[in-house]
């Protein structure tokens, strides 16, 4: 029997979506594996629970740099914690400080240098002989180090591996230590490849315990899922820090290691694995979950033996400036030690996420059920009827999936069949509430209440050239229809379409005179001539205000205008209100009339993809974007209304602010900017004009995203976005950009807050740009001795040519402001 033909189409929709949903979950592609991604850092966030494991976290914090002095310590200091730790009788201790090179001190070769001269002097003195070797074993902070770990015998350390291919094949000479952390096999096709090793010096690995490499494996997306367990070197199998340390502490050996695949198995140890034989890390929760003590109160004995004893001490670093900080699913600043502390929490207490191996094959399953019950299930409801079993459906298996994942460790995809069920429910109702409407379109066109009623629905939806149309199909031999066509002129007017009004009012003349139509229409005609914003020409004069003709209100979007506020090289700001909420907002307007009209497509898309992306910023120190659209002639955007001034006026001698308030308005900054480059959004035009101070002292970035939103309507391929003296040197070069060329430019106000001068001065922008690449800024000490040390050494470090060098997030600012702030005393 032949289908009907909305059937077929049924059918057809329902097979297609189902073949390109399980195409796209099969091969992984990447933005759904993205949004399931997103679904498992969720779903993470559920499995939290504090962690019961002997394991405490000696931390290398803020606190012991400030008393023990910068980063890289003597290797004394570790000495004196392994000593210490060792006495308190812990199970083991594992450090991720990686000490790939010998010390260079120059006092011990001198010292050896002395030694060895004496010692061929035939009027050798032993008493100096001797005191010269004691000196020597005192400056000797390796040999210091390498007898402290022969003492503790149960110190594991760390060694790196550069991932990629083998240069060659298994090497038989691999040094002693070497052999002794790993086990020979593995299938080279599921493991990953190391293709150089970078191991601690000798006399440290050959003290050590074992060894174990800290080489991190983040997803695609830049988060860190997973850790690899085993990592392949010429031939043998490398466990990991992690790994090693769970294998001492239950007794066993690299030797005991058998890899296969989805699996790793050590004595009784069993552990789920992916193709990579990486595990899926179980996050107990946010940074600092863990047990942690800071080292110089270990190193001074403040804390008692009995937080170490029987434990795995791990050892690492959390202080900013030289811990390695992850983005993980449960937060975006996460140091490695702890991810270390997780994966051993892990594998001791079988805590374990993983995707079963039959996973898929529920999936696919899934899929071809939902895509049976949209081709013959779905056509066969009502509405109603239909949207409460979809919904029912989505919430069960997605409400499984997260039983699974929070209570079993079970990683089954929820996005492939929901977003199938979703879109495949949309599109089938759609595409017959279409055929339906089409079909009643064509029974009840003749009919003037209707047309009245498609009308209406049009004008209140803001189509009002489609109410217009309908309009015109009903006689005007009702004063009724002359009314709705009359407000219908109305709309056009307030909407500043000035023309479309004068053939609404003429439409109704036809049927003789109503109202003031006469007038109005003269007086539209005029408007339309001279007074529409963004005229042919581009005349900067033009308005959307009628210069007294028209009574209607004008509007952009659904804001009504009140008056215009000043004018910018983009186009006009307005006070505005929003009639549904009675709030006052500014609006910015945008001109496109100068953009070719080849590009206009794409410039408009930009405009509102760079706005959306602005508007999704939520935060105190962030001016907020309610509402971005275009209406007619122009595009607008529709921002939180401020009571305030901006910096400008506070860059000037007689208006200087004090340095500590100088240090909160760069650490709001900071804050503002740190958020929004967390979710990928960077500013490109920091500069005292867009930094709000509002009376109550708060500080607002203001047109966070316009700098590039306006660029999509003025500027050509090529071009460089920014104000000159306040652009990074990556701006300068045509380089792309990220967060950091926010923090140069706030560097540069900053700068300009405490000497009221600009870094990089020029008279002309070639110069400046020039200054800005290669030149660097006269030191704010020598400019003005009163400025605090600790706001130079801010401000300057902002200012670093070398990326690298800068600061790497506003996160560290806003710390380093708060304790510049602490030593001024106004914390």
């Amino acid at each position: 029997m032949k289908l009907p033909a909305i059937a077929r189409i049924d059918w057809l929709i329902a097979a297609v979506l189902a073949v390109m949903f399980a195409a796209a979950s099969f091969w992984q592609w990447y933005p759904l594996q993205l949004v399931e991604y997103r679904t498992y850092d969720l779903r993470m966030k559920l499995r939290q629970k504090k962690p019961d494991v002997p394991l405490v976290v000696v931390a290398i914090d803020d606190a012991s740099i400030e008393k023990l002095g910068r980063w890289p310590w003597p290797r004394s200091y570790m000495a004196d914690l392994v000593n210490q730790v060792s006495g308190y009788g812990p199970a083991l201790v594992a450090t991720n400080v990686l000490y790939t090179e010998q010390d260079r001190n120059s006092g011990l070769e001198e010292v050896r240098a002395i030694r060895t001269l004496a010692e061929k002097s035939a009027s050798g003195n032993g008493a100096l002989l001797g005191a010269i070797t004691d000196a020597e074993k005192r400056l000797d902070n390796d040999g210091q180090l390498t007898a402290a770990i022969t003492a503790a015998k149960n110190v594991i350390l760390p060694l790196y591996f550069t991932i990629g291919p083998q240069a060659a094949a298994a090497d038989a000479s691999l040094a002693p230590f070497l052999a002794k952390a790993s086990r020979d096999g593995g299938d080279s096709a599921r493991l990953l490849q190391g293709r150089e090793v970078s191991p601690p010096i000798p006399p440290f690995a050959e003290a050590a315990l074992s060894l174990g490499h800290i080489n991190l494996s983040p997803d695609e997306d830049g988060t860190l899922r997973r850790e690899p367990l085993l990592i392949q070197y010429h031939g043998k199998m490398f466990p990991s820090l992690a790994l090693q340390a769970a294998l001492r502490y239950l007794n066993h050996k690299p030797s005991d290691i058998a890899a296969t695949a989805g699996k790793i198995t050590a004595g009784g140890l069993t552990i789920p694995v992916d193709d990579k034989n990486r595990l899926l890390i179980s996050y107990s929760g946010r940074f600092n979950t863990y047990n942690y003590v800071s080292f110089v109160d270990v190193v001074s004995g403040a804390v008692p033996a009995s937080a170490f004893k029987g434990k795995i001490v791990l050892v690492g670093p959390i202080a900013t400036g030289i811990a390695n900080f992850e983005v993980t699913p449960v937060q975006a600043q996460f140091p490695a030690v702890e991810i270390t502390a997780n994966t051993i929490e892990n594998l001791l207490n079988r805590n374990f996420v993983f995707r079963p191996g039959w996973a898929g094959y529920v999936e696919l399953v899934l899929m071809l059920l939902i895509g049976l019950y949209l081709a013959l299930v779905l056509p066969r409801l009502k509405a109603g009827v239909s949207a409460a079993i979809s919904a029912v459906v989505l919430l069960l298996w997605n409400g499984i999936a997260v039983w699974l994942f929070s209570a079993q460790g079970q990683w089954l995809g929820m996005v492939a069949p929901s977003l199938l069920l979703v879109v495949g429910y949309t599109a089938i109702m759609s595409q017959r509430f279409m055929v339906t409407e089409k079909s009643k379109e064509l029974v009840e066109s003749d009919s003037i209440e209707t047309s009245k009623m498609l009308g209406l629905s049009f004008q209140g939806q803001g189509l009002l050239d489609l109410a217009f149309e309908k309009f015109r199909k009903c006689p005007l031999n009702d004063d009724t229809v002359k009314d709705l066509l009359y407000n219908l002129a109305l709309d056009f007017e307030r909407k500043r379409m000035f023309n479309k009004a004068a053939a609404v009012y003429e439409h109704i003349l036809t049927a003789g005179d109503f109202k003031d139509i006469r007038e109005r229409i003269a007086t539209m005609k005029a408007a339309g001539e001279t007074m529409i914003f963004g005229a042919p020409g581009g005349r900067k004069e033009a308005t959307v205000l009628l210069q007294g003709g028209g009574a209607a209100m004008p509007t952009i979007g659904r804001f009504e205008i009140q008056k215009e506020l000043g004018r910018g090289a983009m186009g006009t700001v307005y006070l505005g209100k929003d009639p549904k909420i009675n709030r006052m907002v500014a609006i910015k307007t945008i001109r496109f009339d100068e953009v070719d009209a080849a590009q206009i497509d794409e410039v408009k898309r930009r405009f509102f993809r760079e706005a959306e992306a602005a508007g999704a910023l939520n935060h105190p120190n962030i001016v907020t974007i309610y509402d971005v659209g275009e209406d007619y002639d122009l595009a607008y955007v529709a921002m939180e209304l401020l009571d305030g001034t901006d910096l400008c006026d506070f860059t000037k001698p007689d208006s200087r602010m004090s340095p500590a308030d100088i240090l909160r308005v760069i650490g709001s900054v900071a804050a503002g900017l740190d958020f929004a480059h967390s979710r990928g959004i960077v500013h490109r035009d920091i500069k005292p004009a867009n930094i709000m101070r509002l009376k109550n002292g708060d500080i607002k970035i203001a047109d966070f995203g316009i700098a590039r939103i306006t660029a999509s309507s003025s500027t050509q391929t090529g071009m460089i976005l920014g104000t000159p003296s306040y652009m990074s040197p990556e701006q300068v070069v045509g380089h792309k950009v990220d967060g950091r060329s926010d923090l140069f430019s706030l560097g540069v106000v900053m700068y300009e807050l405490l000497s009221c001068k600009k870094p990089f001065p020029g008279d002309s922008i070639t110069n400046i740009m020039f200054n800005i690449a290669n030149k660097p800024p006269l030191l704010l000490t020598k400019l003005d001795p009163a400025i605090p040390e600790c706001c130079a050494y801010i401000t300057h470090r902002l200012l670093m040519k070398d990326i690298a060098k800068r600061y790497q997030s506003g996160r560290e600012v806003m710390e380093h402001c708060k304790l510049c702030l602490q030593k001024l005393g106004g914390a």
